[in-house]
């Protein structure tokens, strides 16, 4: 049995918000109505009985049987429907990320009030989520790391991921990860051929690379990082898939690591697209003949022609000749700009 609001139809809607507002509202029941058209909002022990009876008359508080609240997994809009004004839904961002077992947000200020409800509500729809998270301010500039908060669940940032039949170690208080890449990985992994030398700048713990030696075992890649945290997870995410014999984990800047390896590659991949354009001519100095660069920036909608330009200024400037074969939209960042790769072969 519940303890419910009881009151007539033309109220309920009224009532639901102000419930809502107060954090009233029972956010584990189901709605409920009587056969005489009434509605039943059902309660949480926070609730005032005589304000409500009195604001609301004439209301009633009794106690009913209702189905408890059953979120529908993947559609957070839907999940989020009967526990948060429902006009106030739209101001979350539609999306969020998992990584292993931890879910990432985006609240709103103006939702922040709700986020501990939101919290139960993702982890009551999906069992095997064990801590949820909100992003808290902006990302670090080198390192890229999100500053996160714990709404609810376990104590923890670290856990396992898996893609493509991959596991990868990820501590998110000290590192930069993204899952909304794993299909860019997944293609670009099947583009490298046989005995090619792959080089993957700005590599994290190391999820390029490690799709690629699941993919094609027989080439040699290189990750670089400058993150000490990360490079010790990529190096460890190396031994759990057994790929130390294709890859080769260095930690560092780029610009100084890339001339003391003093190699040639067949293909470099450059997932770091706030700073990607301050680093295309090193990738272009270190690119061998008839090599692609997989060159991943934000662009504004309308300007992908002036980008395309820009790389070849760029080639020419250091008297290197290249054809942007393809681009590729696969993310977006903001209004009107996203996430593009540039597929750009080097003559």
């Amino acid at each position: 049995m519940v303890k419910v609001l009881r009151l007539k139809k033309a109220l309920a809607q009224l009532a639901k918000e102000f419930l809502q507002e107060k954090g009233w509202l029972a956010a584990n029941m189901m709605l409920g109505r009587s056969v005489q058209r009434y509605v039943l909002l059902p309660l949480n022990e926070k609730a005032d009985e005589s304000l409500l009876k009195e604001r609301f008359a004439p209301a009633s508080i009794e106690y009913r049987n209702l189905k408890p609240f059953q979120p529908t997994a993947g559609n957070l809009k839907h999940l989020l429907k009967h526990l948060i004004p429902e006009k106030k839904i739209d101001a979350l961002i539609k999306s969020y990320d998992t990584v292993g077992d931890i879910c990432i947000l985006e609240i709103p200020k103006e939702l922040e009030k709700f986020e501990l409800v939101i919290g139960h509500a993702i982890k009551r729809a999906f069992p095997n989520i064990k801590v949820v998270a909100k992003k808290e301010g902006k990302r670090t500039e080198t390192e890229r790391v999100q500053p996160l908060k714990i709404i609810t669940g376990e104590k923890r940032l670290h856990t396992i991921y898996k893609e493509h039949g991959v596991s990868m170690k990820v501590d998110l208080s000290k590192v930069y990860f993204s899952p909304r890449a794993s299909a860019e990985r997944l293609r670009l992994a099947n583009l490298v051929k046989r005995n090619e030398k792959v080089l993957v700048m700005f590599g994290g713990i190391a999820p390029y690379a490690l799709i690629i030696a699941k993919i094609q075992p027989n080439c040699q890649v290189w990750t670089i990082e400058l993150n000490k945290e990360a490079h010790k997870l990529a190096e460890e995410n190396i031994r759990i898939n057994r790929a130390g014999h294709i890859i080769t984990a260095i930690q560092g800047d780029v610009r100084k690591v890339m001339p003391e390896i003093a190699e040639r590659y067949d293909r470099i991949i450059m997932p770091f697209p706030e700073k990607d354009w301050e680093f295309l001519d090193l990738a272009l100095k270190y690119a061998a003949p008839n090599s692609m660069i997989h060159f991943i920036v934000f662009a504004k909608e309308n300007e992908l022609e002036k980008a395309k330009d820009k790389i070849s200024e760029i080639a020419k400037h250091i008297g290197k000749k290249v054809i942007v074969k393809d681009w590729r939209l696969f993310g977006s960042y903001a209004p009107r700009i996203n996430r593009y790769t540039f597929d750009i072969l080097v003559k």
